[in-house]
């Protein structure tokens, strides 16, 4: 019994030394960042075809083929960059009922982007938005800016501490702060210029909306501790 005992007062008074130890120990903490823009090189379309819109002049199915022409005449490959995002369509009993689709369609570059929108009007089709724009590999470009910004804190303990004669050793403890998703939404819709407005002057051209793909920051910010090593003698 006395064994057991002396070995428990034993395992306590190391514990209590070893917290009081990692207490005392110096250590210097800092914040590294780092970010960079980047131009977006994805971005989604928004594309609804709504009967209600079409007021007798075509069928839900000749204005879906009418978008396929205009996708082809953009250089859109559908198979692969469009997607039916939701839909109503009823049977010929319906009454009063619209049917409608809508769809989604992921660009590569703003200059594809307005070559869909150009051709969306051209098809008489006025219902495009441009709803967000990405960049495809952010996780690779935030994963190098952790790095970049841990080098960084490394770097300015490196600096403090040398300034009073000592070292950093180990990082004890590293906590990173998760950044924002790099997309940007935006709700720009596409609009067809109306017959008066192009008759202004026979020379005058329908002006469109131009896209841009305007810079995105991606930001990364962790925060780390250091040893201190003692002073050298």
């Amino acid at each position: 019994m006395k064994k057991l005992f002396f070995a428990i007062a034993f395992v306590a008074i190391s514990l209590g030394f070893a917290v009081a130890q990692e207490k005392n120990s110096a250590y210097v903490e800092i914040n590294g960042s780092a970010k960079v823009k980047v131009i977006p090189d994805r971005a989604e379309i928004e594309i609804t075809l709504r009967e209600a819109d079409l007021k007798g002049k075509y069928t839900l199915k000749e204005w879906e083929d009418k978008l396929a022409l205009a996708l082809s005449n953009a250089g859109v490959d559908a198979k692969k960059q469009l997607s039916l995002y939701r839909q109503y369509t009823a049977s010929a009993k319906r009454k009063t009922i619209n049917q409608y689709k809508t769809f989604k369609l992921e660009v590569y570059t703003a200059e594809e982007a307005q070559n869909v929108m150009d051709e969306l009007v051209a098809n008489d089709i006025s219902s495009g938005r441009l709803t967000k724009v990405w960049l495809a590999n952010r996780d690779a470009v935030a994963d190098s800016l952790k790095i970049e910004a841990i080098k960084k804190a490394k770097h300015d303990a490196s600096v403090l501490a040398e300034a009073i004669g000592q070292s950093v050793g180990s990082a004890t403890y590293i906590n990173y702060y998760p950044s924002r998703p790099a997309v940007v939404y935006r709700n720009v819709a596409l609009k067809a210029t109306s017959l008066d407005a192009m008759a202004v002057t026979e020379e005058a051209a329908p002006v469109l909306p131009q896209i841009n793909f305007e810079e995105i920051e991606i930001e990364e910010n962790v925060s780390v501790k250091f040893i201190l090593n003692p002073v050298k003698e």
